[in-house]
């Protein structure tokens, strides 16, 4: 029986790697698959699971240094998460995290420039 993924469209839950009719196990992540549910058709966002994850670990260990040390911390934590995940073979959630990362570094650098102008502006207002 010849695979024709144009017939077919069922992708891996985990990784969203396109499946062949009657894989148990996911070629790409491994990820086991119900065989009385049968495949399980993508839903939500598709990944590209072969595009690069950026942790952020250096941009959040640099603004909790230089801008931010509480949300600089929760950037940190994001960061230091997403290699875990990739390793997992949690993709979707790899990506999630690193965007949390990101959003967090955004925001440590945003309130650290916004005090350090505070500062600045107290100072030669003569307080």
């Amino acid at each position: 029986m010849a695979y024709h993924p144009e017939d077919n469209g069922v992708f891996c839950a985990t990784c969203g790697q396109e499946q062949e009719p009657g894989t148990r196990f996911c070629p790409n992540c491994g990820a086991a698959v119900d065989p009385a549910a049968g495949m399980i058709p993508q839903s939500g966002p598709a990944y590209d699971i072969h595009r690069p994850v950026s942790n952020y670990l250096v941009q959040a260990i640099l603004v909790t240094i230089f801008c931010c040390v509480p949300t600089g911390i929760i950037a940190i934590v994001y960061a230091a998460q997403v290699n875990g995940k990739l390793a997992a073979g949690d993709y979707a959630g790899a990506v999630s995290v690193s965007s949390n990362a990101k959003t967090w570094c955004w925001v440590s650098f945003a309130l650290g420039i916004l005090v350090g102008i505070s500062g600045i502006a107290v100072i030669f207002a003569g307080g």
